[in-house]
């Protein structure tokens, strides 16, 4: 099932009601109807008879294309699964934080770059992206290189604790979702300009969460992109990690 639906770049929330005769693993996804590389959700769910989905869009495209489908289906064929209604809501409310003039100024570059992302350009020697007042970069690469031997690193990105300029792979945002891409950029930026340890990664996790939560950003998505970090890592630190967000956005939604 494809449907357009005029969001007008106004926070909102989808609600999207779908069932299934039988368990059934349904793909959702929404994008920008104008620029279908860029997705505000990807997701996907085991539905068993009706499921109710409410998905955040703290940015919004002019007109947001809802995409449903059957794993291993077609996104035309409506076999298999119903949807059964999809709605605008108000953004749900979440927890208000204060943030400083620097935090705000930090987060509405980086929406700008999460969602122009799969468009920019990018190339091995970097293409530097700066904020509207000058302070914040992002240099573009197609991966991430040690700067010692010139190595692929898989990280998605990192943040230089001498300048705080902030290096992002082409390679691993093409594949993540904005709010994936939102939660990535939120825990470097905290590394350096929140973080009272600076080199602590558990700090970063939870203090960029806090902004990525507040600002009403899925926790699905968090939980996506800190696993996709994680897959390939055996340490007891990333076992560590992951036992600290969890907990953190679970008391985040009970107080809530």
């Amino acid at each position: 099932m494809i449907k357009d639906i005029d969001t007008n770049e106004i926070p909102c929330t989808v609600k999207i009601v779908i069932s299934t005769p039988k368990a059934e693993k349904v793909w959702i996804k929404i994008c920008d109807a104008n620029a279908t590389k860029t997705f505000y959700s990807k997701r996907y769910a085991r539905i068993d008879g009706t499921e109710t989905f409410l998905i955040g869009l703290p940015e919004s495209p002019n007109t947001a294309r809802v995409v449903v489908y059957k794993d291993g289906g077609r996104p035309h064929e409506n076999k298999g699964y119903r949807v059964r209604r999809i709605e605008l809501l108000p953004l749900m409310a979440t927890k208000n934080i204060k943030m400083s003039k620097k935090t705000k100024s930090f987060v509405k570059f980086a929406q700008e770059f999460s969602e122009e992302a799969s468009y920019l350009k990018y190339d091995p020697k970097g293409v530097s992206y700066f904020s509207d007042n000058g302070k914040f970069q992002i240099d573009y690469y197609d991966q991430i290189r040690s700067k010692a031997n010139g190595q692929v690193i898989s990280t998605p990105a990192r943040i230089s604790q001498i300048n705080g300029r902030i290096e992002v792979s082409h390679k691993a945002y093409k594949r993540y979702s904005i709010p994936m891409r939102m939660a990535i950029l939120l825990h470097e930026y905290a590394h350096f300009y929140v973080n009272k340890t600076p080199s602590s990664e558990i700090e970063a996790d939870l203090n960029g969460l806090t902004i990525y939560l507040s600002l009403g950003y899925p926790r699905i998505d968090a939980y996506n992109v800190f696993l996709n970090v994680f897959k390939n890592a055996t340490s007891n630190q990333a076992v560590e990690r992951f036992k600290e967000l969890d907990n953190f956005i679970k008391k985040w939604e009970y107080e809530k």
